[in-house]
């Protein structure tokens, strides 16, 4: 049996373990298409091949929106300590050892504010 994916017109041949549950499409194409991560799915079988459309679903904007005005307003921990350090280094008051010392406060606050940034992307394009 083949199994062809329809996606905005766009024919997609997909594997058989795939196909065979909706959920896995959905994995499978919303890799490639965010869009269609919650996409209704039917299926269309002529002789021996199983077309599977997709179509997509209003999405989670409302949802972003309330989770947007319930947010507290915070800047970006990042910022706060680029700010910081880069005081400290005007009054010439940032000495290696200071660094050194605050190395693993650097790393986490790096790592807060990339997932920040990842997590405004995915509100700003759940909100175009």
């Amino acid at each position: 049996m083949n199994y062809i994916a329809i996606i905005e017109g766009q024919q997609v041949p997909i594997p058989e373990e795939t196909a065979s549950n909706d959920e896995k499409i959905r994995l499978a194409i919303s890799t490639y298409f965010p869009e269609y991560a919650n996409a209704e799915i039917t299926r269309t079988t002529t002789g021996d091949t199983t077309e599977i459309r997709l179509v997509k679903r209003a999405g989670t904007k409302g949802n972003c929106i309330t989770e947007l005005k319930l947010a507290p307003e915070q800047i970006n921990p990042a910022f706060e300590l680029a700010w910081k350090l880069k005081l400290l280094e005007i009054k010439n008051q940032l000495p290696l050892e200071l660094l050194i010392s605050i190395q693993a406060e650097i790393i986490h606050t790096i790592k807060v504010g990339e997932s920040w940034e990842i997590y405004t992307e995915k509100v700003f394009k759940s909100l175009k």
